[in-house]
């Protein structure tokens, strides 16, 4: 019912009151408030649905017209607006649509103006599609999500060693990396310059869609004792139908950056997603579909620490210094048993601050 509700609200004030709403984030911008905004997009139909009418004419209509679709609050105080695309990464990564990728770069700059933001973020891939596919650098006020995403990953990881390999190093434990491109390797770097053993499972494409293993028998030794695995594959249904998880032994953690996600029980080991972070009072509101409305999506992060705290950062190292010395942490949106022991907010990172210290 809710969802219902929500839907067509979405869709009136969409149609009807497109020129109010706009006024009405002028008039909050004159205030000062707004920092950053923040463009989201559907991953597939279901997401579609949960957002606003699955129809096709409607979905056009919103093809490269970014809509605000709510806030990005701190306690009581608006400090960004999200807005949302019904453009897929699928769409927007093919030249034939460069003009649908530079329409909706033109409309955020004009928001910003508006709205006297000072940071414009972009959701997921969109920010490595904009600068690799159509040459629009992801410099201020353009901010990517790559930073933000390691840093939930690696908090991640920080996290579920303290719970689940209680006085383990980080040499100590073994991490695999599943797909991710260029995210994947940067993240492979940035963990081994943490002290971790990290190694990466060799995946290709299928012209058809789909993944497969490279070398089912190389990969076989590398998961056998394996004690996180890093999913950046596209889809959860792509990381069950490669076979990796037959390969995974039941202590193993899987940390999900798919969507949509890994179903859990179609795997013997525990899984949790790894791309929502948290700060206390920090939220979106409305809830982002299918996310509790304290969880931030990873994506968001260096806009708003840009925004908001001031911090631009390229250095990977310095900029997960930064995320967790203003207090962001993973949100481990789990499975139990987790996800009733999670987070570990205040001595956790109070131990992170003092170590970074």
């Amino acid at each position: 019912m809710i969802k219902c509700i929500r839907r067509l609200f979405f869709a009136f004030y969409t149609v009807v009151l497109r020129l109010p709403i706009w006024a009405v984030i002028w008039l909050i911008g004159r205030t000062g408030v707004i920092k950053t905004v923040f463009v989201i997009y559907p991953h597939d139909p279901k997401e579609y649905a949960d957002l606003c009418p699955n129809i096709r004419i409607f979905i056009n209509f919103l093809s490269g017209r970014p809509v605000p679709g709510g806030f990005i609050m701190d306690g009581f105080k608006p400090i960004g607006i999200y807005f949302y695309i019904s453009n897929t990464p699928q769409e927007l990564v093919k030249k034939k649509n460069r003009h649908l990728a530079e329409t909706i770069v033109r409309r955020m700059q004009w928001i910003q103006k508006i709205s006297r933001a000072s940071a414009i973020g972009f959701a997921g891939q969109l920010g490595p599609i904009l600068e690799r596919r159509h040459g629009i650098a992801m410099k201020p006020p353009f901010f990517a999500s790559t930073a933000g995403n390691i840093f939930s990953i690696d908090d991640a990881v920080a996290h579920l060693a303290r719970v689940c390999k209680e006085g383990s190093k980080p040499w100590q434990l073994s991490i695999a990396i599943l797909g991710g491109g260029e995210l994947g390797e940067m993240l492979e770097n940035h963990l081994v310059s943490q002290g971790y053993n990290v190694s990466n499972i060799d995946v290709k494409f299928k012209r058809r869609g789909g993944v497969e293993i490279r070398d089912m028998d190389t990969a076989r030794k590398q998961l056998k004792k394996i004690d996180f695995v890093i999913n950046l594959l596209h889809t959860g249904e792509d990381f069950v139908r490669c076979g990796t998880g037959d390969l995974l032994p039941s202590s193993a953690h899987v940390i999900d950056f798919s969507r949509p996600a890994i179903e859990p029980e179609k795997l013997c080991c525990s899984t949790y997603m790894g791309n929502r972070v948290q700060r206390s009072g920090m939220r979106f509101v409305f809830a982002l579909p299918g996310w509790q409305q304290k969880e931030l999506p990873a994506c968001s992060l260096p806009s708003i620490m840009a925004a908001r705290f001031g911090v631009i950062e390229q250095d990977l190292a310095k900029f997960c210094t930064a995320a967790r010395q203003t207090a962001f942490g993973t949100a481990l949106a789990s499975e139990p048993p987790f996800s009733k022991n999670t987070p570990e907010p205040m001595l956790p990172r109070l131990e992170l601050l003092e170590n970074d210290l």
